[in-house]
């Protein structure tokens, strides 16, 4: 590997933040306000604070949304991981990329509904 390789990281960990970087801003998007698209990014929540029904709608439009906008990431599956003292929900998104399992944190902040997405090396 040459050393602008190393510099650049592999062009799989370019994929990789690039992937979780497209899924961040798909969810970071709110319904109806993803220019043409209507239907990109989350719907609201007010209704189903703190709810088994909310984590339930919000992995089902999450998965989606992932489904949707990003091609790349075959079989997406999301579960709960649980919530940080920061009060950040954490969810597991997990699929493949080009045929290889590929892991990705997902953040939901739990008052300001903005999401963070990390891939996982």
């Amino acid at each position: 590997m040459g050393l602008i390789d190393k510099l650049a990281g592999s062009i799989e960990e370019r994929t990789l933040e690039s992937i979780a970087r497209n899924v961040q801003a798909v969810l970071n998007s709110k319904r109806g306000y993803g220019g043409v698209v209507e239907v990109y990014g989350l719907g609201a929540y007010d209704a189903h604070l703190a709810t088994k029904p909310l984590i339930a709608a919000l992995i089902t439009e999450m998965t989606d949304a992932v489904v949707g906008f990003e091609p790349r990431l075959k079989n997406p599956r999301i579960h709960l991981l649980g919530r940080d003292p920061r009060l950040w929900a954490v969810f597991e998104l997990n699929g493949t990329v080009d045929g290889e399992p590929k892991r990705f944190l997902i953040r939901f902040h739990t008052v300001y509904r903005g999401v963070e997405v990390e891939a996982v090396h």
